[in-house]
């Protein structure tokens, strides 16, 4: 008898315990819900007990209130407008995720006897929606981000944009991914980089570089980013597609170039330039580099006729006559050096005579340079000093350019 007492009072224990705890996903249901004075964080206490005990833990009643509980939570806070708190919105819309996610499987478990009734996935469904198109979540993470908080942001919008993949919408068609979609994307990208995480941000503009938002610059961007990482198979691989796709855009032909030039494959980067100007030979921009490109590799005779015929497509080309300039200048400089390191007096003289007449021929481009663009200090640097030079020669004539030129600069 004393035995038997004994195992009934525990039984009793027992009953008891997994009663309380099915009171209490009860009890946080109930108030969650009250109308006239919800208890939030009663209800948060007691469905946090019930989410820890054997008797209830395995329930998908208890996982589907703790998620109702959170739901509540936000929806409450976001009625309050614009004092509403987004972070108590965000992070109690996060939690009800979670705890829905969970529930929605476990409502597909077949029951004791093998049969699979689910009971709470349209209310999932309808819930997890909400949290799409009321944008809460989004807000949220729009917020953490402003605030530098990356880690927090890349959830909220890996959450929000994840929504329309999910397995328990397949075959809908509540979601359209839009350019804000693609928007929220980018910035998530942006937000693993800015937390070191470069391969995620690689992958995620990978994934929308051709979706319509920003296209250019995400492609840009990406090939910026497999650049810094030393990636050149994949840096070429998206200059060549930006520039397929994007033959205007400059950047990526100029990277092209670039690339191959200082890479020994110079006549690669020449073939791709002068393709460009065969299907766009009124672009002036393309002689200009194709210019540069022939000083690079001092070809200087080719070199001149591109700039001189970028000038000519495009007068207002500062670029095109800062260059031409700067590379008569160049040579100019090599004279005047030559000129110093030689002790024959008379050859040196000659030199310098040369190299100051070739010093005028530079003026003009770098005049007409500053002229463009009074505000390039390279540009006016490199004028002044060759007014400054020719001050020697002929003081009545470039004294009032020096000092006007000088003050120009000081003005900047």
């Amino acid at each position: 008898m004393k035995r038997l007492f004994i195992v009934s009072l525990l039984i009793g224990a027992i009953f008891t315990t997994g009663s309380a705890q099915k009171a209490n996903v009860s009890k946080a249901k109930n108030k969650a819900l009250a109308v006239e004075a919800p208890d939030f964080e009663g209800a948060k206490e007691a469905i946090a007990a019930a989410l820890e005990d054997e008797s209830t833990k395995n329930a998908v009643s208890t996982w589907y209130t703790a998620g109702l509980v959170y739901e509540k939570i936000q929806e409450a806070e976001s009625l309050k407008g614009s004092s509403a708190n987004i972070t108590l919105v965000g992070e109690s819309a996060i939690t009800s995720y979670d705890y829905y996610l969970k529930a929605y499987e476990m409502d597909f478990l077949p029951n004791a006897k093998g049969k699979v009734k689910p009971k709470y996935s349209k209310k999932i469904k309808t819930a997890i929606k909400n949290y799409y198109f009321n944008m809460g979540i989004l807000n949220y993470g729009i917020t953490e981000f402003n605030n530098k908080n990356f880690t927090k942001a890349i959830k909220a919008f890996e959450i929000h944009t994840g929504i329309p993949d999910l397995h328990l919408f397949s075959g809908d068609n509540f979601f359209v991914k839009d350019t804000v979609y693609y928007q929220i994307r980018y910035y998530t990208a942006v937000a693993y980089e800015r937390s070191e995480n470069i391969v995620k941000a690689i992958e995620i503009f990978e994934e929308i570089k051709d979706k319509g938002y920003e296209e250019v610059y995400v492609n840009q961007h990406l090939s910026d980013l497999y650049k810094a990482e030393k990636d050149t198979v994949n840096y070429i691989r998206t200059l060549e597609q930006g520039y397929k796709r994007y033959p205007k855009e400059f950047f990526f032909l100029g990277n092209l170039i670039n690339f191959y030039i200082f890479n020994g494959q110079e006549q690669k980067g020449i073939d791709y330039l002068d393709k460009a100007i065969e299907l766009d030979p009124n672009n002036a921009q393309y002689y200009n580099v194709k210019g540069s490109v022939m000083e690079t590799l001092n070809r200087i005779p080719e070199a001149t006729v591109a700039y001189d015929k970028a000038i000519a497509l495009d007068p207002k080309l500062m670029e095109a006559w800062n260059n031409k300039g700067r590379m008569v200048y160049n040579e100019a400089y090599k004279l005047e050096d030559q000129a110093v390191s030689i002790r024959d007096a008379k050859a040196s003289a000659n030199l310098q005579t040369a190299a100051l007449e070739k010093f005028k021929d530079a003026l003009p481009y770098f005049e007409k340079a500053a002229e463009l663009n009074p505000t390039d200090l390279d540009n006016l640097r490199i004028l002044r000093s060759i007014y400054y030079r020719l001050l020697n020669v002929d003081a009545k004539t470039y004294q009032g350019k020096y000092d006007a030129i000088n003050a120009q600069i000081k003005a900047l």
